[in-house]
C-alpha cells in the first residue's frame, strides 16, 4: 500500500514540476538612450531587437516607448521577449544573433536593465 501512495506523490510532484516549467518566461530588457542619441540611432537599436524574434526559441516579441511624466527627455525603450522555458532563453543568449545585437547602439546607450520572469495567469 505504501508503494501505491509513494508513486501517486512521485506523479504530482511530477505533475506540478511541468505546469510551472509551461509557464511563459518574460525576459524584459529596458534601454535608457543618452541624450545625444540620433533618432536614427535608436532606430537601429529597435531593429536590432525585432530582427532577434526570428530566433526558433522566441515564442513572442513586443516593445514600446517608457512613458516617464516627470521627465520627457529621457529616451528609454522597453523590449520583452516571451519564451517556453530558461533553456531557451539560455539558447538566445547565446546564439550568434545575440551576440552580434548586443553591440548594436552601445555606444548611445546610457543604461541597460533586464528582469526574467515567469509568467502568473
Amino acid at each position: 500500500m505504501r508503494s501505491i501512495y509513494t508513486f501517486f506523490f512521485i506523479i504530482s510532484c511530477v505533475s506540478a514540476f511541468a505546469q510551472i516549467k509551461q509557464k511563459p518566461l518574460k525576459h524584459v530588457v529596458t534601454i535608457t538612450f543618452s541624450s545625444n542619441a540620433t533618432e536614427a540611432q535608436i532606430q537601429e537599436v529597435d531593429r536590432s531587437f525585432m530582427s532577434l524574434k526570428k530566433l526558433k526559441v522566441v515564442q513572442a516579441y513586443e516593445w514600446g516607448v517608457a512613458v516617464n511624466q516627470k521627465d520627457q527627455s529621457i529616451k528609454q525603450h522597453v523590449y520583452v521577449f516571451t519564451f517556453n522555458s530558461l533553456e531557451d532563453m539560455d539558447t538566445y543568449a547565446k546564439s550568434k544573433e545575440h551576440q552580434a545585437h548586443i553591440k548594436v547602439g552601445a555606444d548611445i546607450t546610457a543604461g541597460v536593465s533586464a528582469v526574467d520572469y515567469f509568467e502568473e495567469k
